[in-house]
C-alpha cells in the first residue's frame, strides 16, 4: 500500500512511528472499499484489524432496549478504531457500518501490539484515546438519561457541527443523516426526532430541507444543549 495513503488513515500517530515501523504498516495494511449501508463487521466478531477511515464516513451502531438501535460513534478521514475490543481480549461489542461509499485502510492488531511494545509514544497514544474515550462515554450516557428530547438532539447537532464542520455558507453542517439516524445518536424514536426536529425550526433554530440542516441561531441551540 502507498506510504501517502496510509499516512492519511494514520495521520493522527504517523509521525510516532519510526521508519521501519512505516514501512512495515504500509506492507501489511489492506485496502477494503465498502458501500453505503455495507457492514465492515458485527456484533460478536472477532477484533482483528484496526480501522483506519480513508475516505467516506462510519457509524458504530448497536440494538437496544426494544430493538432500537443507538449510534455509538461515528469516524471520518484520518480517524480510526477497531483497537478497544482487541485489547480488551473481547469480540466487537457494535456493528461499523458504512455511511457513504468508504475506503479503509485495515492494519492487524497483533501487529499494532507487537509494535506498543517497543514504542511507548504509540503505547500511551492508545491509552490517552482509550481514557479519552472512557470519559466521553461516561458523559453521554448522563446525556443520554437525563436531559429531554430536545437537549439530547440538541447535544448530537452540535456533535455533528464539531465532527463535520459547516459547509461553504458557514450554516448548513456538513454532513447529511437520515431522520433515523439522527435518532439513533439521539436515542429516540424516529417519530420523536422528527418532532423535535420541526419543534426547533419553528423555533427559529434550525432550517432543514431534505437531509441538510442550517443553523439559524447558534446560541439557542447552545442554550438548549446546555440546559437540557
Amino acid at each position: 500500500m502507498a506510504e501517502t495513503d496510509i499516512r492519511r488513515g494514520l495521520q493522527d500517530f504517523w509521525g510516532l512511528l519510526d521508519d521501519d515501523q512505516r514501512q512495515v504498516v504500509c506492507n501489511r495494511a489492506i485496502v477494503q472499499s465498502y458501500s453505503k449501508g455495507e457492514s465492515l463487521y458485527k456484533v460478536g466478531e472477532g477484533s482483528t484489524y484496526l480501522v483506519c477511515v480513508l475516505t467516506g464516513h462510519i457509524k458504530l451502531e448497536k440494538l437496544g432496549v426494544g430493538g432500537r438501535m443507538q449510534i455509538t460513534r461515528m469516524f471520518g478521514p484520518g480517524e480510526n478504531f477497531g483497537y478497544r475490543s482487541f485489547f480488551a481480549r473481547q469480540d466487537h461489542q457494535t456493528e461499523a457500518v458504512a455511511m457513504a461509499a468508504t475506503q479503509v485502510a485495515l492494519v492487524p492488531m497483533e501487529l499494532i501490539e507487537k509494535i506498543c511494545l517497543v514504542n511507548a509514544q504509540l503505547a500511551m497514544y492508545f491509552v490517552r484515546n482509550l481514557a479519552t474515550d472512557l470519559g466521553a462515554s461516561d458523559e453521554r450516557t448522563i446525556t443520554l438519561t437525563q436531559k429531554h428530547i430536545r437537549g439530547r438532539l440538541a447535544e448530537s447537532i452540535t456533535m455533528l457541527i464539531d465532527k463535520y464542520g459547516y459547509e461553504a455558507d458557514g450554516m448548513t453542517i456538513n454532513a447529511a443523516l437520515p431522520r433515523e439516524d439522527l435518532a439513533a445518536l439521539s436515542n429516540m424514536t424516529t417519530s420523536n426526532a422528527i418532532r423535535t426536529l420541526g419543534s426547533l425550526v419553528a423555533d427559529g433554530i434550525l432550517q432543514v430541507e431534505g437531509r441538510r440542516i442550517r443553523l439559524l441561531n447558534p446560541e439557542k441551540l447552545k442554550h438548549i444543549n446546555a440546559n437540557g
